[in-house]
């Protein structure tokens, strides 16, 4: 069964397309960048609430698939329950999703096991704002809130799996996702 895989940027699965064992080509260059091999498709959405949700329902309208995942860059949040060790390049399964902006108190579950991930429209990156981001999950993106929100408008399933990129404001976030997107690639079980 196809399914669809929805990536920010390119810099988060550059590593996993340009990977000759996975056999992507690209089939699209606007609106949406696209890759696909014989099982996945690859939408790169762009960053942002919008341009995820946009990406989400333009793919609806242009594939036909039942099953999607989210993967991607994360930010820790400040919570009382700080892990004893944060680990760059760490992925982690999210199990609910909410958003930080005003007027969108869904909270969307995604499964029994993970960590609770909010959504922001703008980066969130100071201290201040990593402890407010806090009381709403324990990990912050810009697109994962949107993407859960279209899936379930859709009615499509929709996994999460993001990985720890940035913890505080002195991380250089794009960096790190570069040297980070090894990981993703070496997942076979996202991309094959």
């Amino acid at each position: 069964m196809l399914k669809v895989v929805f990536c920010a940027t390119l810099w988060e699965c550059e590593s996993a397309l340009k990977n000759k064992n996975y056999g992507f080509k690209k089939i699209c260059e606007a609106p949406f960048e696209v890759w696909r091999n014989k099982s996945k498709i690859v939408v790169i959405t762009g960053i942002g609430l919008v341009n995820a949700s946009v990406a989400f329902a333009w793919a609806t309208k242009k594939f036909k698939f039942e099953e999607s995942l989210n993967i991607g860059a994360v930010g820790l949040a400040i919570t009382k329950k700080m892990p004893k060790k944060i680990e760059l390049g760490k992925c982690y399964k999210i199990s609910k999703v909410k958003c930080l902006e005003p007027y969108n108190d869904e909270v969307y579950k995604l499964s029994n096991s993970g960590k609770t991930l909010v959504s922001a429209s703008r980066p969130i990156s100071t201290t201040d704002e990593r402890m407010r981001a806090g009381k709403f999950g324990e990990l912050i993106d810009m697109e994962g809130y949107a993407l859960a929100r279209s899936a379930s408008i859709f009615s499509k399933k929709i996994e999460m799996i993001k990985m720890l990129t940035d913890f505080s404001e002195k991380c250089d976030t794009h960096a790190n996702i570069l040297r980070l997107s090894e990981g993703f690639a070496e997942m076979d079980n996202i991309w094959i």
